[in-house]
């Protein structure tokens, strides 16, 4: 079953702990063969719509050549659950309850990437499936380092061909006539009753790091996206009409995106410490708003082992055409308009996030090896708690219970 929002959040912090870990490992350039290997397991607990994914994943990485590194990987999310199927608004007729769901998906990644001195050249291709999403991308990205590689520039294009399962409905028929989806049952097969949406995606980045001194370090980023397609979730329901009546969820069809980042590194040598900070500002043609904040501080607790801990602020407007209640009138909290969702991530919001991460390491040689095969090892362990504050979303006029989340990692890296 797709779950738009939750379960992106879930992927969110499963990709952000991913690049934590990455991050802390460093590169490796000189091995001829790594092999990562992590499991996530993400909990949203709740006494009616209780979400658990648990995420494998490997990869492995070779360097056959001084000047060529290729890579391939594989990642799942087992996901099991319960979740409302209709957004409804404080209506006190309107009853609903949580549907139970689980699906597996699956997704597998290559690449190459070329290096020529002080530029590299780099190409990845991913596709993912499961029971009523299909997924493929490509991406291209190119850097290149000077001033004593002090500077680094790097841009990259990214490109999406999705596929989203939905009932049959014609293009003439009115949204408000559109009906949900019951279940994945039939998807990508000549079902009449199922039909398969595209949805295309575009992903523009610019980066920019530079080292000012011995000790400090700044990067921004800048990022751009065009989504079209079937952009809703082919699963929820939303209350339209005062008796009760609903619609499948009815989402516009084009969104543009775009984010800055900022980022500042300072090495504390005295303490054998770094301490960072970040900021980012979104903002979408669907008029959604969002900044992000956050604090991070590691330290070597001792030569092989390294502790960081990081904080995190987000908060967002709602979308323009975001209302708690779509059953006629004047809203509340913004205009309705031609189009309506049941999307929690699309309303105004604000999320506070803590965690940590260990990591130990080993470092051998040629001669002494590690469990005699491995040039270094490191094991790594990881925690984040994500509470979500929402200001007016509402389940039939009850406050969601499920606004509390945690997510384990554990990973193991070794290089032969």
């Amino acid at each position: 079953m797709q779950l738009s929002g939750r379960l992106q959040r879930a992927r969110a912090l499963g990709l952000a702990g991913a690049a934590l870990l990455g991050l802390a490992a460093g590169s490796a350039r000189a091995q001829v063969v790594e092999v990562d290997a992590r499991g996530t397991v993400f909990v949203e607990p709740s006494k009616t719509s209780k979400l658990t994914v648990v995420t494998p994943a490997a990869t492995v990485a070779a360097q056959p050549a001084e000047w060529l590194d290729v890579h391939v990987a594989y990642e799942a999310d087992i996901v099991s659950g319960a979740t409302e199927a209709i957004k409804a608004g404080p209506i006190a007729d309107v009853v609903t309850g949580a549907t139970k769901f689980s699906d597996v998906r699956n997704e597998f990644r290559g690449g190459a990437q070329i290096t020529r001195r002080d530029t590299h050249l780099a190409v990845d291709y991913s596709y993912g499936t499961e029971s009523d999403y299909h997924s493929q991308g490509l991406a291209v990205t190119a850097g290149t380092d000077f001033l004593q590689k002090n500077t680094q520039l790097e841009i990259q294009y990214a490109r999406g061909f999705d596929q989203v399962c939905t009932t049959n409905f014609a293009p003439s028929t009115a949204p408000s006539g559109r009906t949900r989806l019951d279940s994945s049952k039939g998807c990508f097969t000549k079902d009449p009753l199922r039909a398969s949406r595209a949805v295309d995606l575009d992903t523009f980045q610019v980066g920019w790091s530079q080292a000012w001194t011995p000790v400090f370090a700044t990067q921004i980023v800048l990022t751009g996206g065009l989504q079209h397609g079937f952009l809703g979730n082919p699963y929820r329901g939303v209350v339209i009409a005062p008796t009760g009546e609903d619609a499948l969820e009815n989402h516009p069809e084009n969104r543009a995106r775009g984010a800055l980042s900022l980022r500042g590194k300072y090495f504390i040598k005295p303490i054998s410490a770094a301490a960072t900070a970040s900021f980012r500002v979104y903002r979408d043609t669907w008029d959604i708003v969002g900044e992000t904040y956050e604090l991070e501080f590691e330290k070597y607790v001792t030569q092989a082992i390294r502790l960081l801990v990081h904080a995190r602020y987000y908060h967002q407007n709602g979308a323009l055409f975001w209302s708690d209640d779509y059953t006629g009138g004047e809203p509340s909290h913004g205009p309705r308009g031609q189009y309506w969702t049941g999307d929690r991530e699309l309303s105004p919001l604000s999320s506070y996030l803590l965690g940590f991460r260990l990591l130990a390491g080993m470092q051998g040689t040629p001669d002494h090896r590690i469990f005699s095969a491995l040039l270094r090892f490191q094991g790594s362990v990881a925690f984040d708690a994500l509470k979500t504050n929402l200001r007016d979303f509402t389940w039939s006029g009850k406050t969601p219970d499920d606004t509390l989340a945690g997510m384990l990692t554990l990973g193991v890296r070794g290089e032969f």
